[in-house]
């Protein structure tokens, strides 16, 4: 029983034995009542009902013959013929629900009865329809006729009812033992669920409600959760196989979310860091009305440098200027690789005067750094030039205005010589002002 698939096999074992005994009783029990109430309801109580209508169309029948004597009027003729229909039609109706021989042997002598019946009303109406008024003893002829109808039929009604009350006694009967067993069944089977949701809550809920919380707090981005120990089961195996899983993706998560935000090479933020990084920081100058600045930086020459010294020392250049950047800006500043040879420094809080003090640092720092081969190749410094847009300025409404505005800037510092910083602003290039040191 330590295993959890053989306590969950347990439980569903003793619940679906439970559920098939319920199920067993319930059916037999309804099978009792469903076949008496289908006597009473399909073949006693239309029996019945058929009879009534059978008799009411008789003396309907029987009706009309006095009243066409009285009145001799022809819609009594009309009316005798339809109810004697109805009359053929109720008969045929109670013949097909006739089962027993008492009932059959009763509604053969009804036919009989019923066939001088209607031969003597013919005479009758014939006899009337000539002229000639029927003697009183040929009226109590067809009355005795009747007479006898009547009395089979309430042979018939009274041996049914006498049917309907026994299923209707054996109906009640198997109700009230079905309550007191339902009883009996529903107060065991209410124990019995007890301990069975004891047993589930000890073994299965209560191990999967930590495991679920330690999931869902995982899920959340508490990364360094752990889930108490739950039992030395499949469930404690699980346990245990997250808290490793858990320790080793919150390891892979901060790895992969470095990898998301920085550059490969020189461990910089990346575009894509860098660009929501802007967004955010521009619309929240724009609230607050602070200051915002943007360096733009290019490697001089860049491609000149690669092609006499090699790639790999290419890059080493990209990685010290990266340091150089990092060394002449605040921790708060984004510092991010913008592609190839370009680097961008975002500065928060930073007005125009300040971002050129900051650019002609880095641009000084820069050029008096030793780069390999340098000691060979004296006259090819490695420089950069530099373009800064800033925030507030007219020209600039947007966060892409102000990569534009830098864009610009560093343009205009390439096109006049390299080595040098220049500033945009409303959309003109200005000399930056520096601020004495």
């Amino acid at each position: 029983m330590n295993s959890i698939r053989s306590r969950i096999l347990t439980f569903f074992s003793l619940f679906a034995l439970s559920f098939l005994v319920a199920i067993y009783v319930s059916s037999k029990i309804a099978h009792m009542i469903a076949d008496d109430a289908n006597n009473i309801v399909t073949n006693h109580l239309p029996m019945v009902h058929s009879l009534g209508e059978m008799q009411v169309a008789l003396n309907r029948q029987d009706n009309a013959v006095y009243r066409y004597l009285n009145s001799k009027t022809p819609r009594w003729l009309d009316e005798f013929e339809k109810e004697r229909l109805n009359y053929m039609r109720w008969f045929s109706q109670v013949e097909e629900g006739g089962a027993e021989t008492m009932e059959r042997d009763k509604l053969s002598e009804i036919d009989q009865l019923y066939v001088q019946y209607d031969n003597h009303a013919r005479q009758i109406l014939l006899a009337a329809s000539h002229g000639k008024a029927p003697t009183k003893d040929i009226l109590e002829k067809g009355g005795q006729y009747l007479t006898q109808i009547q009395g089979l039929v309430d042979e018939i009604v009274a041996f049914r009812e006498g049917m309907t009350i026994v299923h209707r006694d054996r109906i009640q009967k198997t109700i009230r033992y079905h309550n007191k067993l339902t009883f009996i069944f529903l107060f065991s089977i209410g124990l019995f669920f007890a301990f069975l949701a004891l047993y589930l809550w000890r073994f299965l809920v209560r191990p999967l409600s930590l495991l679920l919380n330690g999931i869902r707090d995982f899920t959340r981005g508490k990364t360094d959760v752990r889930i108490p120990p739950v039992g030395k089961d499949e469930l404690g195996e699980l346990q245990e196989a997250f808290n490793e899983m858990a320790h080793e993706l919150n390891i892979e998560r901060k790895r992969l979310r470095s990898e998301s935000q920085s550059d490969s090479l020189t461990g910089l933020f990346n575009m894509r860091y860098f660009r929501l990084q802007l967004v955010e920081e521009f619309s929240r100058s724009q609230r607050y009305g602070h200051p915002l600045s943007l360096l733009m930086l290019d490697v001089d020459f860049f491609k000149a440098y690669n092609d006499r010294n090699g790639h790999p020392a290419g890059d080493i250049v990209l990685k010290e200027v990266s340091r150089i950047l990092i060394r002449n800006v605040r921790g708060t500043d984004i510092v991010a690789r913008y592609g190839g040879e370009e680097f961008v420094v975002l500065l928060p809080e930073t007005p125009q005067e300040s971002a050129c003090g900051v650019a002609e640092k880095i641009r000084k720092s820069i050029e008096e750094h030793h780069f390999p081969f340098r000691e060979t190749q004296a006259e090819k410094k490695v420089t950069a030039s530099i373009g800064i847009g800033c925030y507030p300025d007219g020209k600039v409404t947007s966060d892409q205005d102000l990569i534009e505005s830098a864009d610009q800037a560093l343009y205009a510092a390439k096109k006049g010589g390299r080595n040098q910083i220049s500033l945009c602003f409303k959309g003109d290039i200005v000399k930056p002002r520096i601020a004495p040191k």
